[in-house]
């Protein structure tokens, strides 16, 4: 639809907030304009809403703003600050587009997100991408720190990163009415990145995606992001691995698990069983076998319970019985037998397809990274009630 013709002073305030918009990507005040075109303010106000009524954008009306002054000429009197009442215009993003590409900006090949905000998109606006765009600094733990959590988190690069691949981004992370998972980032943090890192996430965009607006973790991440609210995104790895903390601490001087972290350790984003598998293999050298004492488990079972070196062994054989056969008996002496280790063969199962099947290649759109959460919640779970019985058993001794 053409647009109605402007006066030239209609014309002038257009360009003036089009060169504002250009400049910090937002609107421009009524007052910026009278001020850099020597035009009273409330006739500017009054173009704005002339120029909305015309199609050329929209604005925010009756804005409160404060206006500082400082009279050179009476210095002690300090800084003055009046409330002056104005609007805040947005060109539209026709005009913008017109406007970018009748200048030399549009032969400046920006970089995809900066060129969107040149022609008109919101610097908090959202775009949503699939998982998978975080596995680039998921598996180079030695190039990024990444905060993740079911929620979101984010990303920076570290100084041994490429210099073409430099960032920080904020992202969310929501569930589709397929039940996929994506990530969503502000245009702001987009187009901050090196053009090669932009073009890296544009080619994992998504567009139009249908969202599950019953997604509590999505809520959680705009509650956070647009309203400034203090929100726990929850992060199931971290808490699991301060499970295990816990159960060592209970065990005192001498800990279950020899170590409580792997810097591989991730949720799986690659939307493939195989990427599910190779978390849970990640996972296993945390919490299984290899990573338990089996001197503290012979201990235990020996001081504590009044077993025999024998009946650490098997009957038949005579060889040692294994880390998680010592452990069920440890589980079932506490009186919740199965309790950690149950979900442990589950994580094992996983393990094995991982480390030892050949996995047929399965890329679709489901989404493994909330059932490996799942999972590393049950572990938490059983890890928690670990830490009681320990805890319990110890105090009925004193």
């Amino acid at each position: 639809m053409a647009l109605m013709p402007l006066s030239i002073e209609a014309e002038q305030t257009l360009a003036a907030t089009i060169a504002g918009w250009f400049q910090n990507f937002g609107g421009t005040s009524a007052l910026d304009v009278a001020r850099d075109l020597s035009i009273d303010h409330v006739a500017v106000m009054l173009i704005f809403e002339q120029l909305v009524t015309d199609g050329y954008g929209s604005m925010n009306k009756s804005v409160q703003l404060y206006q500082m002054s400082f009279d050179l000429d009476n210095t002690a009197a300090g800084f003055k600050h009046e409330l002056v009442t104005t609007h805040i215009f947005f060109p539209s993003k026709e005009v913008l587009r017109k406007a970018f590409f009748a200048s030399g900006l549009s032969q400046q090949r920006f970089p995809e997100y900066t060129t969107r905000l040149y022609l008109g998109a919101h610097q908090i606006g959202l775009v949503y991408f699939s998982e998978e765009v975080l596995s680039r600094y998921l598996v180079h733990p030695e190039h990024y720190k990444i905060n993740d959590s079911l929620a979101g988190g984010d990303v920076s690069s570290l100084s041994a990163a490429p210099e073409d691949r430099y960032l920080y981004v904020r992202y969310g992370k929501c569930r589709l009415m397929s039940d996929q998972i994506v990530v969503t980032a502000i245009y702001k943090d987009l187009s901050d990145m090196s053009p090669s890192e932009q073009s890296y996430w544009h080619s994992h965009e998504i567009e139009s995606p249908e969202l599950d607006r019953t997604d509590q973790h999505f809520h959680n991440f705009l509650k956070r992001t647009y309203e400034g609210n203090f929100v726990n995104f929850h992060d199931p790895i971290s808490t699991l691995l301060e499970a295990v903390t816990e159960v060592n601490n209970a065990c005192g001087s001498a800990p279950l698990f020899v170590k409580i972290s792997n810097i591989h350790l991730r949720l799986p984003v690659e939307q493939t069983y195989k990427s599910y598998c190779d978390s849970a293999s990640e996972l296993y050298k945390v919490l299984g076998p290899d990573n338990i004492s089996q001197s503290l488990l012979s201990a235990v079972l020996i001081s504590d319970f009044g077993l025999q070196d024998d009946d650490l062994k098997h009957a038949e054989s005579g060889r040692l019985l294994s880390k998680l056969q010592l452990l069920a008996i440890v589980e079932q002496k506490l009186g919740s037998a199965g309790l950690y280790t149950k979900p442990l063969r589950k994580l094992a199962g996983l393990r094995v397809d991982a480390d030892h099947k050949v996995l047929e290649s399965d890329v679709g759109t489901k989404s493994y990274s909330r059932e490996f959460a799942a999972m590393c919640d049950d572990l938490t779970r059983a890890l928690h009630q670990l830490t009681n019985l320990i805890a319990k058993f110890k105090a009925a001794r004193i």
